[in-house]
């Protein structure tokens, strides 16, 4: 059997971003082998190879005023060619869309990772480098309320009405799931954030997604 790769693209979550209480302390990231890409790669064996694409504040299209390019947008089209060929591309973006400094209601979250679903569907850098890869759409965990009342240096409430959005991304993304013909998983019903900082997954919750995650892509690819 030729082993299969899987790109996952995504933002701090994907990157294994550790929960802070003090947003101002030294940013630390889980090893590859707490990550849920790396559990993931574990529990799929070396039938599988997971690429991961994870980076903290990745938005879906939009520019962000932190380097480097944190626009998932611009990024993921050279990404895909570098990784080529690849069979699935697992999308979990969203979350940083939904800060208040981009206005955007969750119509136009969706809207956003629909065009990366259009750049991934319209690639050649599929299994046999002539058809796309096949994409599974991938929702965030709902964040704790109390962080709507974070605030940046300025004083922002940056994740203000962020719990009311996440909510309603769900059924968006499942529908933009069913519209381009994308696989989806739901994994807001298994997985929560980490209670310190309300955003971010604990080494439970990378646990937990890494299985969701192991059982239904064993489901697309039909394999035991």
């Amino acid at each position: 059997m030729t082993q299969k790769t899987i790109l996952c693209y995504g933002d701090s979550n994907t990157w294994g971003y550790v929960p802070l209480r003090d947003h101002a302390q030294l940013k630390s990231r889980y090893s590859r082998e707490q990550r849920w890409t790396g559990i993931l790669q574990d529990l799929l064996g070396s039938e599988y190879y997971i690429v991961e694409e994870g980076l903290n504040s990745r938005t879906t299209n939009l520019d962000y005023a932190v380097p480097p390019d944190r626009n998932g947008k611009t990024y993921l089209p050279s990404c895909l060619y570098s990784h080529a060929p690849i069979d699935l591309v697992v999308l979990g973006l969203g979350g940083n869309d939904m800060k208040t400094y981009f206005n955007r209601n969750p119509l136009d979250i969706k809207n956003g990772l629909a065009e990366l679903v259009d750049i991934i569907q319209k690639s050649p850098y599929g299994s046999d480098m002539r058809q796309a890869p096949k994409i599974l759409i991938m929702t965030q965990a709902i964040p704790y309320p109390f962080v709507e009342e974070y605030t940046d240096e300025n004083g922002i409430r940056f994740l203000e009405g962020i719990v009311a959005k996440a909510r309603e991304l769900i059924p968006l993304y499942a529908s933009l799931a069913e519209e381009k013909q994308c696989h989806f998983i739901d994994v807001s019903q298994d997985v929560s954030p980490s209670k310190i900082d309300g955003v971010h997954y604990d080494l439970n919750a990378h646990r937990i997604l890494a299985e969701l995650l192991n059982t239904k892509i064993r489901a697309i690819f039909q394999a035991p």
